[in-house]
């Protein structure tokens, strides 16, 4: 008898669906893999592997306060994680970091705190982007997927800066969706 296990919200609302996502582009995704169980593994949430590119993805699913989920989207790249399929190094030369966000709450408020944390100080999101080889940022809503080079993040954020500055929250929430808005969900 095998033992079923319960997927979490994470796995539910973030990782099925990009994992899905993969499957569905025309580049040829070879392995695409997930832990078993989504609390007890260690090690990315999807790694997925094509001729000379390994995309390493954590997934976050935010219901409650963005901060310890973001934090544990920054560190990510950090840790020690073994790379599925790697038996001497634990990275392989071509692989990419990416960001995979869902959340309970309305996306453009993601949106806001995100484009928030990334003015606040662009010239460290600049080096951390580059020397971690952050690639992409997968936002899911609704079992959709959109993708957002991390550089582009960057310059939607000096964006976000030069019109945000000083402003109240709600303002600044709009602004954060009109410079998003450009964003198709597949």
């Amino acid at each position: 008898m095998t033992k079923r296990y319960l997927q979490t919200k994470e796995e539910t609302f973030v990782v099925n669906p990009v994992i899905t996502w993969l499957k569905n582009q025309k580049a040829n995704w070879r392995h695409i893999h997930k832990p078993k169980h989504g609390l007890s593994e260690t090690g990315w949430d999807i790694e997925a592997q094509r001729h000379n590119m390994d995309l390493l993805i954590e997934a976050k699913y935010i219901t409650g306060p963005f901060l310890s989920s973001f934090a544990g989207l920054v560190t990510a790249p950090l840790a020690k994680r073994p790379q599925h399929r790697m038996k001497i190094k634990y990275r392989s030369w071509c692989h990419n970091i990416c960001w995979a966000i869902g959340s309970s709450e309305e996306i453009g408020n993601v949106y806001q705190l995100l484009l928030d944390y990334f003015s606040r100080n662009l010239l460290f999101w600049k080096h951390y982007i580059n020397d971690l080889k952050l690639k992409y940022i997968f936002f899911v809503k609704d079992k959709k997927v959109a993708k957002l080079t991390s550089k582009k993040l960057l310059e939607i954020s000096w964006a976000y800066k030069n019109t945000s500055e000083g402003k109240k929250i709600k303002v600044r929430r709009e602004i954060a969706r009109e410079l998003m808005k450009n964003i198709k969900y597949k």
